[in-house]
Parts: C-alpha cells; sequence; structure tokens
C-alpha cells in the first residue's frame, strides 16, 4: 500500500495541518490557522482547495494551534461534513476546543456584534457538535468503509484530552504525536507511550512512521522545581501589593496554572496570608472552561482528586468568592494585590497590559515559549527576557526590571447607527438564513440517499427532526402561537406526553373479540432494580404552578453543573450562614454571570470594530519559567528510538526543527524526514496482506489447541500454491493475477518440517488461574498490585501481556503451578 503525507501550509510559513492519503482514504489532522499572519478570507480560499479531498479528520489537541480553522471549515465547507467527513477527538478536546476558538474568532472580530462579523456564536457550537467523541484506548474501527483502517487515540499528556493518534491499516500503521509528555504534571499523567514498567506499548511498536515535531521542547528542570519556582515567583510579585500578569492558553495550560495558583494560595491560607488577593480571569469566554473543567474530572490525574478530596472535599478548579471573571475595562475594580490570568490572543494581551502594567508593582510571568510570530507582545517581551539572560547570565525564573516604550493594539468600538445599522441587521439576517436554508436541506438529502444518518444523529438530528425541518416555514406561525398558548397552560399539562396514535396490526387467527377490541399493554421500562418511575408524578398538583419559569431554569442549570466536590455550591450553604453572605455567593455563582456568552450575540448593541496601534510607556518586571507540560530533548532522543520506528517525519520547516535531536536519531539508523511545507511525501511498505485458503487435506492433519477466550491455534507447514480462475468474457486478462487465489497444500514428504524451539502463544489470565487453583483445594488469593498468592507460597504476577513471572521456592506446589500456567498457552 502506497502512503503520502503533506505538511499544510496556508501561506504563513508555518505548519497549520498534516495530511495523510492512504490508497482509498485522506485523513486531515489537526486544521489550524496562524492569525497573525493570514486574514480569515485567505484561510478560507486555502482550505477550499483541499477540503473536497478529505474523508476523515482527526484533532489531537485543545489548543487554537491544532484546531484554529475547524470551525471555519464546518462552516464554509458544512456540505462536505454533512455527507461524508467524520470528525473525532476526545471529549475535553471538544469542550475546551470551543473556549480556544471563542477566544481567538473574537479577538479577531469575526465573532460578536461587529461590523467585521463573519460567523455566530452558534456555528462554533455546531461545528463542535459535529465532532465524533471518543475515549483513549477506543477503537475506531472503519475497516468495513475504508479497507482495514483503524483509529485509536492514546493520552498525549501535555492537555486535557490530548492525545497521540495511531492510524492503522491492513499495512500500515502510524504514529501522530505532535504534542506530548511522557512525565506526570499538576492535573495530569504521563503520555501512553510507556507501560507501567517503562517499556514501551505493545500496540505502538514497531510503526511504518512517527509522524512529530521537534520545534518545541519543555524544560529539563523536574516539574516539581519548576512549580515550586512558580510560586516563589508568585509570592514575590504580590507582596507588597503588587500583581502577578500570567499569559495562558486558555485551551492548554490554563487549567494546570489555575490549579498550581490555587493550591498556592491553600497553602498559604494556613497562615493566613493572601486571603484577600483575588484571581481574575480575563478571556472573551468567561469562565465557560472552568464550567467545562467540572465535569471532566473522569479525564485528570487521580492523584490530584484525591488530593483535594483530603483538603476541602472541593474541586482544584473551585476558589470559592475571591476567584472573578472579567474584562480588561474592569480591572480598575480590583485594587492592590492581584493575580491575573489572561487569554494570550493579542488584543486582549495589550490591553491588560496597558492597564496594569504602567507601574512598578506588576510583574509579567513568561510561562510558555512563543516563537511563532516576531510582531506578537509575548514574543517581544521573550525575545527581551533571552536578551538579559544571555548578557547577565540570569537562572530560570530571574526577574529583571522592564521599563520602556512598546507598540501595543488597542481596540476601539463605537455603536452602529442609521444606515449602517441597517445593513449590518440585513447583511447578517441574509447570512443565517441561506445558511439554514442550506444546512436543512443538506440533511433532507442526507436522510433520503441515506448519507451519513449515523454523524446526523451524533449531532443530535435524528430522523423526526429532519422532517420537522421540512414543513418548518409552514410552522413558523405556529409555533409562536403555541409558545404563548404553552406558557398559560398549567405545568402539569405541559409535563403530560404526547400520546401519538399508531396503526394496530390484527392477525387473522385472532379471537374476534381481539379484532373488535384490540388490546396493547403498556410497556414498562424495568431493569434489575425494578420499576423506572417518574417522581413528577407525585409531587402535589397545585404546587406545580407556583414555580414560574425563571426559577425552573436556575434550578434546571444548577442540576446540569453540579460538581459532587464543590461544597461552595449554593444548595449545600449551612443554614446558619448569614443572609447576606448567602446571596453574594449565589450572585458569583450564577452561571448566566459566570459563563454566559450572551454579550457575544450579534444583536447586542452592534458596534463598529476599529483597530490601532499606539505606544505606551511600560514599567513593570519580567520573567520567564518554561512551564509547558512537554517532553525535554533528552527523554524524547531515548523513547522514539524504543518504539523502532521505520521513518520519523517532522512538521514543519526544515529550520524550525531541532537539527540536535535530529542527528542523534541519524546515528541510530532512524530515518528523518522533514517535510516540507505543501509538498508530498511518499513511501511504500514492503509489507503486504495476502489472503490464503487452507486444502481441505492439510485441514484434517492440523492439531488445534485451545487458549484463552475462545480461541484455537494450530502449526502449520505446507507449500503454497497460486490456482488461477477463469477469465470472465470481456474482463481484461491482465488483472487474472488479482483473482487468483492462493492455497497451502500439504508437503509431499514430512522429512523437509524443520524442527526449533517450542512457541507458547496466549494469555495468562490470572482470573482463570485463582478459579482453577481454587477448584483444586489451593488457597489463591490477590494480594498487592495484581499478584496472584497461591498457599502463600508462590506469586504469580503479569509484567506485561506477553510475560508472566512464577516467583517462589522450587518445591511440588510451585512447579504445579507453574504447569498451570503453561497448560492455559497452547505450544506450537
Amino acid at each position: 500500500m502506497t502512503c503520502t503525507s503533506r505538511c499544510c501550509d496556508d501561506g504563513s510559513g508555518s505548519a497549520v495541518g498534516t495530511i495523510i492519503r492512504f490508497d482509498n482514504v485522506t485523513i486531515l489532522i489537526d486544521p489550524g490557522w496562524n492569525s497573525s499572519k493570514i486574514s480569515y478570507q485567505d484561510s478560507v480560499q486555502y482550505w477550499s482547495n483541499i477540503i473536497p479531498e478529505v474523508d476523515t479528520i482527526l484533532i489531537s489537541q485543545p489548543s487554537a494551534e491544532c484546531l484554529g480553522a475547524f470551525a471555519l471549515l464546518y462552516f464554509h465547507f458544512l456540505p462536505h461534513f454533512i455527507s461524508r467527513i467524520e470528525v473525532y477527538a476526545t471529549l475535553p478536546i471538544a469542550n475546551l476546543g470551543r473556549i480556544s476558538t471563542i477566544d481567538l474568532y473574537v479577538s479577531k472580530g469575526i465573532v460578536g456584534p461587529y461590523d467585521t462579523n463573519e460567523m455566530d456564536l452558534e456555528d462554533i457550537e455546531n461545528s463542535f457538535d459535529h465532532i465524533t467523541v471518543v475515549k483513549y484506548s477506543q477503537i475506531v474501527d472503519l475497516r468495513s468503509k475504508f479497507d482495514g483502517l483503524t483509529l485509536v487515540a492514546y493520552n498525549a499528556g501535555v492537555s486535557p484530552g490530548g492525545c497521540i493518534w495511531c492510524i492503522s491499516t491492513y499495512s500500515e500503521k502510524l504514529v501522530y504525536a505532535r504534542r506530548w509528555n511522557h512525565t506526570r504534571d499538576t492535573i495530569l499523567n504521563r503520555a501512553s507511550l510507556l507501560d507501567n514498567t517503562g517499556k514501551p506499548l505493545s500496540t505502538l511498536m514497531r510503526p511504518s512512521a512517527i509522524i512529530t515535531t521537534f520545534d518545541k521542547f519543555g524544560s529539563s528542570m523536574p516539574h516539581v522545581k519548576r512549580i515550586k519556582l512558580f510560586k516563589d515567583t508568585i509570592k514575590g510579585a504580590i507582596s507588597g501589593g503588587g500583581s502577578a500578569i500570567l499569559p495562558v492558553d486558555i485551551g492548554g495550560n490554563f487549567l494546570d496554572l489555575m490549579v498550581s495558583i490555587n493550591d498556592f494560595l491553600y497553602e498559604n491560607s494556613k497562615n493566613r496570608l493572601y486571603t484577600q488577593v483575588p484571581v481574575i480571569l480575563v478571556s472573551h469566554s468567561k469562565g465557560r472552561s472552568l464550567t467545562y473543567a467540572r465535569s471532566m474530572l473522569e479525564w485528570l490525574s487521580s492523584s490530584v482528586i484525591k488530593t483535594w478530596e483530603s483538603r476541602d472535599n472541593r474541586s482544584p478548579f473551585d476558589m470559592g468568592r475571591r476567584f472573578h471573571v472579567a474584562m480588561p475595562s474592569e480591572l480598575n475594580k480590583y485594587k492592590g494585590s492581584k493575580i491575573c490570568f489572561v487569554s494570550q490572543v493579542d488584543i486582549l494581551v495589550d490591553e491588560v497590559v496597558t492597564k496594569l502594567c504602567q507601574m512598578d508593582k506588576s510583574t509579567i510571568i513568561l510561562n510558555t515559549i512563543d516563537n511563532k510570530d516576531d510582531a506578537n507582545t509575548l514574543q517581544k517581551l521573550h525575545t527581551k527576557w533571552e536578551t538579559a539572560k544571555r548578557k547577565q547570565e540570569l537562572k530560570e525564573g530571574k526577574t529583571i526590571s522592564f521599563s520602556e516604550s512598546i507598540s501595543l493594539k488597542t481596540l476601539k468600538c463605537t455603536p452602529l447607527s442609521g444606515e449602517e445599522m441597517e445593513n449590518f441587521t440585513k447583511k447578517i439576517s441574509e447570512r443565517k438564513m441561506k445558511h439554514h436554508e442550506l444546512e436543512v436541506s443538506l440533511k433532507k438529502e442526507a436522510m433520503k440517499t441515506n448519507i451519513s444518518l449515523g454523524s446526523l444523529s451524533q449531532n443530535g438530528a435524528t430522523i423526526s427532526d429532519l422532517r420537522d425541518a421540512e414543513e418548518e416555514d409552514e410552522e413558523d406561525g405556529d409555533t409562536l402561537l403555541n409558545i404563548l398558548r404553552n406558557r398559560d397552560e398549567p405545568s402539569s399539562a405541559r409535563n403530560k406526553s404526547t400520546e401519538i396514535p399508531v396503526d394496530m396490526y390484527i392477525q387473522a387467527d385472532s379471537l374476534s373479540r381481539h379484532k373488535m377490541f384490540p388490546f396493547q399493554p403498556v410497556r414498562i421500562k424495568m431493569d434489575d432494580y425494578g420499576t423506572f418511575v417518574d417522581f413528577n408524578s407525585f409531587l402535589p398538583r397545585e404546587n406545580d404552578d407556583e414555580i414560574d419559569l425563571k426559577k425552573r431554569k436556575d434550578i434546571d442549570d444548577n442540576e446540569e453543573d453540579e460538581d459532587p466536590y464543590d461544597l461552595a455550591d449554593p444548595r449545600r450553604i449551612p443554614v446558619k450562614r448569614s443572609r447576606k453572605d448567602n446571596k453574594g455567593e449565589k450572585e458569583e455563582l450564577r452561571p448566566d454571570t459566570f459563563d454566559n456568552l450572551d454579550y457575544l450575540n450579534w444583536k447586542t448593541n452592534p458596534m463598529k470594530r476599529v483597530e490601532s496601534s499606539v505606544t505606551v510607556m511600560l514599567k513593570c518586571s519580567l520573567t520567564c519559567i518554561n512551564l509547558e507540560c512537554l517532553v525535554d530533548q533528552r527523554s524524547a532522543s531515548i523513547i522514539w528510538p524504543a518504539l523502532k520506528p521505520r521513518k520519523l517525519l517532522l512538521i514543519g520547516p526544515e529550520e524550525s526543527q531541532n537539527q540536535t535531536i535530529a542527528q542523534s536519531l541519524k546515528k541510530r539508523d532512524i530515518d528523518v524526514i522533514d517535510m516540507s511545507l505543501n509538498n508530498d511525501i511518499e513511501f511504500n511498505t514492503p509489507i503486504k496482506s495476502v489472503d490464503i485458503s487452507i486444502d481441505p487435506e492439510l485441514d484434517q492433519l492440523l492439531k488445534w489447541q485451545r487458549i484463552s477466550d475462545g480461541y484455537t491455534v494450530a502449526h502449520v507447514v505446507g507449500r503454497l500454491v497460486r490456482e488461477k480462475q477463469k477469465v470472465p468474457n470481456g474482463l481484461d486478462p491482465s488483472q487474472q493475477l488479482l483473482r487468483s487465489k492462493m492455497f497451502l497444500k500439504p508437503l509431499k514428504t514430512t522429512s523437509k518440517v524443520h524442527s526449533g524451539a517450542s512457541l507458547s502463544i496466549g494469555d495468562v489470565g490470572l482470573a482463570e488461574l485463582k478459579r482453577k487453583l481454587n477448584d483444586q483445594n489451593y488457597r489463591a488469593e490477590f494480594k498487592g498490585e495484581g499478584t496472584l498468592v497461591v498457599n502463600g507460597e508462590v506469586a504469580v504476577r503479569k509484567i506485561s501481556d506477553a510475560e508472566t513471572i512464577v516467583d517462589g521456592t522450587p518445591s511440588e506446589l510451585f512447579y504445579h503451578v507453574k504447569k498451570s500456567v503453561t497448560d492455559m498457552l497452547a505450544r506450537i
């Protein structure tokens, strides 16, 4: 099979995606957008030549680097997505990816009540609703659709939900790992490239190629020391009324740093220090990232959950009333010391720096290596730090004084009125109507032709939804009437289930009374615990109408957002607390003020948006600590050769790659290839899949042995013969080779069979072994971490899937247990 890969470049000079082509499928991975160099329209124009060929899209990280272009692709190329393109990612990527996209698009004026509006917030939500959510190690079986294609996501250890994709066909296995981390950080486990014993994961061994990049690495300093240095820097920054400014990737390292800050404040609260220091988040998406984080605790390291459970039984993302969400214009309300997280998009960073960094008491703490854009404000600050580090031989985390003029972006918004307002409203309304009509027609067509019904149902569009969409235009008037009518009806009537009339099949041999009075028993839902009931039916009817619509909405929202680890939830507040405190806390935690994004609706105060530059004199402190959860150079040079790949493909231009590690891998006989931008790299595999049929005569001679899970194996030795089939009339004789079959026939003499060392095949199940030994009156029990102990003398443990150890003093019991283990395997 021929495999072709390409590194996509939209004109920015950097990689914005990777395309992998097999014989019958094209996969696009991590469609990004370098918004500082390429305009929105140019990005759409570039992808218009690529998307028609794409069948599947994979996303590996929730950062704008890996999914910045996904929403615009879905919006502008909707027919391709509804008809055939499937998108796969983990749940945190689908959730946090929305946040990254919203921050990026709002900062560019693409989303929001601006005259430059190109999309709605609803369009971003719809694009991420199209994603098929997968779990770690879940096999996405597409073999019947794309001739042997399977996809598996493994933990990458970089950001919540970040994954390493293993793409396999019948003859190829590719490993895509753009960003990964081999060590455990504050909230995440390490990447799944290695098992618990430090050996490479067997399912990732010997790939045809590994697709990765050497453009960015983590610090060689241990994570614990870096976090301690970070906390010491925060302590020095907020002492004496100072402020700490932390630029963060809202879909990447924000949650990790958030937990570190929470931990810092918790430790100091024991000594009654910094109890009044507010923590502020400046982001276009407000606090929605924390709302999502509360529902994704199972994707985090179990150790961080246990730590916070043992402290105060709260979520690690809950800071109570000291946490605030604000915009740059609101920062003046928070006097004195403060810790300010700011989403690292250009406009927000520049506005926060303008507000807070004209005093000597502010400290900017750079925590990432931004090398994408020389004109970026963060990159200018990082260049200043690196220059001072070389001249003064500074160590990581050392603070320097920054006092100079710098050009910053500023945003001026003026309300639209008159003709401008009319033109803006008309433009948005026409665009929404056309997009809606296109979507409805595409879904109708998909329903009629049975194309991509699975993806439509996953996006919430059922068959009944599609049928309703067909008559939507005719029912617009009735819809408003029904809303008004339902508002006046009591809640008991609204909650009553609708009875849908159905046709009844009357059998010919039924009794006459059954034909006249057909009886259809009500289906009662039951499970092992009893019958399902509707608790609303037990409520007094007179109390239903007392709950108004607003109160009902608040209750539903609280139920959805409830955190089992959050004792600060309004419903969990003790009764003895004062009403004043209780009311204030409710106001802080209300969803409509914390993560509501209605202010981004295009109808909310439409404005004319104008970007400009202004020169500002900054007086602040500056420091840099590499807190990125990425693998370091030394570990990458050790782990990649352990997987024994045939090729290693580097994403991005050659000048951005670290040539030191590339040369180190080449010395280990690994073919390292730099993927030049927009050029295909083709490589063939010597492995081919061949279907071989066993001759009936040979089948009778085989000795089958049964192993676990109902599988049987046999040692086969024979003579491979190709039997040609007759070529039908009208078929090209050159295709005769493709229609021939392979048969394995018995050898004429058995003397040619070579004898050698035996091989044991199968899987030793310790649970099954325990059952067998207990049936033989032995005392077998599990102790420790999956170790089976027999009579307190012999221990059996599995090191890996292919290695089982029987440990103990040589005795009759030892050899009996060893024989029991051997009997579970087939020997050939």
